[in-house]
Order: C-alpha cells, then structure tokens, then sequence
C-alpha cells in the first residue's frame, strides 16, 4: 500500500511539472536569444516556401550565418509544428519542451522493457526533475532532440532481436547524428559500448545487427559532404586544436599539449561547482543555483555508494543489485563519460552544460535504478524517492520561474524584443532597423510576426538596408 501511495504522488508530481514546462513561454526566458530568432526565420521561411533563411529551396541542412546550421530532424517536422502552432519564438520553445517529452516518454518504454513499470516511474521522475534539461529544453534549440533520437534507438534495439527494430534503432542513431554535432562522435562510441553490453546477454541475429549497420549507413550518406564541409569548418572555430586558441595558451599543438588541454577540459565537467552547485555558467543553460544533477541524483550517487560498502563487507549477499547487474550499470557509466568527451575536445564556455547532454539519459537511467533498487530492497524508499521529488521539483520551479527571470535578461536580448513591441510607424520602424542592423535574424523575425511580411520580403528589406549601409561604409 505503500508502494502505491508513493507511486501515485510521483505520477501525479510528474504530470504537474512537465505541464509546467509550457508555462510562461512568452515570457521566460524574458526576450529572444539570437539563437531562438534563427530557428524561428528558418522556419518561417520553410513553412511559407520550403526553404531555409537565405532562400535555397529544401536544402539537407538549413544555412546559419553563424554557429551550427538547422539539421534536416529539426527544421522538416518543424515545418508541421509550425503550421498548427506558428512560427513565433514562444511556439518553438514549446517545440522544444514537447521533443525532451517525447524523449521523457521513450526513457519511460525503455526503462520499463528492461526492469519494469516501477523503475520506469523511478526513471521519469528523474528525467522531469532534472536541472540539467529544465532550462534549455524552454529555448528554442534543436540539441536536445539530439539525446531523444538516441533513447528511442535504444528502446528498439532492446525491444527484440527482429531485423526491422535493429535497422530502425540504426535510422533513429543515424538521426541523432544529424541533429547535435557532439552526437557525430558520442553515438559511434555508444555504439561501440553496446558491443561489449550485448555480447552474450541474449542471442543476437546475424540479420539484425546488418540491418543496423546498413540503415545506419546508408542514412548517413547524404551528409557526408556536409559533414566534412560545415562541420569541420565550425568545429575547427572552436576546437582545442584551433591555432589561436593553442596560441594563446603558450602552446605548439604537441601531443602532449593536447592530452593536458583535454584532461583538464574534461575536468572541468567534473568539477562539484559544475555537478551540484551552480551548473553552467551561461543563463541560457541554467539558472546559475543548481548544479546538474537533482537531489535525486545525489541521491542515487549516495545509495550507489551504500551498495558497494554493502558489496565489499557482505560478499555472501548475492542480490546486492550493484553485484546482480553490475553490467547494466558499467554501460551506463561507461556512457556518461563519453558524452562529456566532444565537449572536452571544445575550447568556448567550459564547462558546457548543453554540449554534453548526451550524458543526460544515461544519468536519469541511473538514477532511478538506484532509487528503484534501493526501494525493492526497503519500502520506505518509496515514500522517500516521492519527497525528494517534490522538493527537487518544486526547488527547481521557484528558482526557475521566480529568480531566473531577471537574473537571464541580458543573455536574451530582451531589449530588442522590447523595443519591437512599442514601434508603431514607419519611421518607428526605419529607426529600429538602422539601430540593430547587425541583427538579421531579429530584424526579420520581427517584420514577419509584427508588419505581416514574408519570409522573402523581410530577407529583401533587411539586404536592401545591408547594402545600402555597406556602401557608405557603415556595415
């Protein structure tokens, strides 16, 4: 009875949270990142024309002027998202809250095929009390869909042996891919991890596993040239094998130059500040008062901890669940610290929250197996897990919706936003342009949702003032 109490007050704990995440949209984060108003022209312009912000029609990656272009897994199922729900910064924040619940909703399959619906809910629990993707599933990024692919992989890779979840598994892996540039190197290696995780677990068939790899593949074959082209250009800007970057740190770019640049990079997602203090610096990924990791997940370190002091001073206790499945828990381990590798390998913003939430699923995994054996060992872990979640949740929600919103000002523009709002006429208007002419995305964004343009009129208006002020050498 007790058990189910407890469950009840969880499920209705997460139900209440994750209908919060779509709270507020418009107004918190407070103003729209350069990086919001990019995806929103993308896809406005794909939505009205079937093309990216400069115009080219239906390109496999959509073109940015600065940072990552919008891979094909973002922009195309937005263009349905943006047909039913517009194309407004608020409406895209929302797109991304739904993606990190569909990816909450295959943690919940996936965790229930391996050990049952009570760690599934010990699992869900922790995805929606996460800090670690509370704040930057509310902005309108595609990361995170990056991780959703990956959990949906694993849940059919794991559902059967049959061909056709293997090859799907390899499509969605694949998808993944496209979809975060730390996924082009964490997903090869997750994979490789699965290798040493299956073999001799259950009888594999020859079938299925070349099913995988040929969709696997033959999905990637479209961005190759891309992959080598774009990425490598972008990854080159902010690599620790940038020369200016080794340069400024008095280093030749030896060897042994690299491996010290990367342990310390690596470190330094490592560090308690980063993990259970402040998370990560920038606003845009966190709310600055907490750490990564829940209480949940310091939780589940501390019974993992209580588990092996168990292990080494009760050898004879053979259902100890860190002994029983110690194979489950390696592959988890084992795959948190390769997500935190291609942001290691990164030199901007360390430690980076966003650029390893590969690492995500693999934690929440963990932690509500901790949880979960923790309870089937004592009942009263049940009542405890539920606490704990509505203190970790309910934490999280008055730092985030009462303190983050004033302190997050400044890292999303909120003065453009501002301003756009109060202009009523034309030279309103031409004053706005010539003021943030550098601004091309919030320019755009703001002549489609304020004077009723199109994509291609605003694109025209916005070059016609760029050349205009180029030739008088103002730009």
């Amino acid at each position: 009875m007790l058990k189910k109490i407890a469950i009840g007050l969880i499920i209705v704990l997460v139900l209440a949270l994750n209908a919060l995440r779509f709270w507020k949209l418009d107004t918190i984060p407070n103003g729209y990142h350069v990086d919001e108003v990019g995806s929103a022209v993308t896809v406005q312009c794909f939505t009205e024309k079937g093309c990216d912000a400069e115009l080219e029609p239906f390109p496999l990656f959509a073109f940015m002027e600065y940072g990552q272009d919008k891979p094909p897994t973002y922009v195309y199922p937005g263009i349905l998202w943006g047909k039913v729900f517009g194309t407004t910064v608020p409406s895209l924040r929302g797109y991304s809250v739904f993606g990190l619940l569909i990816g909450i909703l295959g943690l919940f399959f996936l965790a229930k095929q391996m050990f049952g619906k009570a760690f599934a809910v010990a699992v869900v629990l922790a995805a929606t009390c996460s800090p670690w993707a509370w704040v930057v599933t509310r902005v309108a990024l595609e990361s995170y869909f990056a991780p959703v692919f990956a959990i949906w992989g694993l849940y059919f890779l794991w559902r059967s042996s049959v061909w056709w979840d293997w090859a799907l598994a390899g499509f969605l892996f694949a998808c993944a891919m496209y979809t975060y540039p730390p996924a082009r190197l964490q997903i090869p290696l997750m994979m490789a991890t699965l290798v040493f995780y299956e073999w001799g677990r259950r009888s594999l068939r020859w079938s299925s596993i070349l099913s995988l790899a040929t969709v696997f593949v033959l999905s990637l074959l479209p961005a190759i040239n891309y992959m080598r082209g774009t990425l490598s250009r972008r990854f080159s800007e902010i690599s620790i094998l940038n020369h200016d970057y080794l340069h400024s740190l008095g280093c030749t770019g030896t060897p042994w130059d690299m491996i010290i640049i990367f342990v310390h990079n690596y470190g330094l997602h490592l560090s308690p500040k980063f993990l259970f203090l402040t998370g990560d610096p920038s606003y845009v990924h966190s709310t600055g008062h907490l750490g990564l990791f829940s209480w949940l997940d310091i939780g589940a370190l501390v019974i993992l901890m209580v588990f092996v002091f168990l292990a080494i001073q009760r050898r004879s206790w053979v259902n100890n669940p860190v002994v029983k499945n110690r194979r489950w828990l390696l592959f988890l381990a084992a795959n948190f610290f390769i997500g935190i590798i291609p942001s290691a390998l990164t030199s901007q913003e360390l430690p980076h929250a966003l650029r390893i939430c590969g690492s995500w699923p693999f934690m929440m995994l963990f932690t509500g197996f901790m949880w979960f054996s923790a309870a089937e060992c004592l009942t009263l872990f049940w009542p405890a897990l539920a606490l704990a979640g509505i203190l970790s949740g309910s934490v999280l929600a008055y730092q985030y919706f009462v303190i983050y919103p004033q302190e997050s000002k400044g890292m999303f523009d909120y003065w453009v936003k501002d301003t756009a709002e109060r202009l009523q006429t034309p030279e309103d208007w031409q004053k706005f342009m010539l003021l943030f002419h550098r601004r091309n995305y919030h320019i755009r964004y703001f002549m489609v949702h304020r004077l009723g343009l199109t994509c291609k009129q605003a694109n025209d208006i916005w070059w016609q003032l760029h050349d205009d002020l180029a030739k008088r050498g103002q730009f």
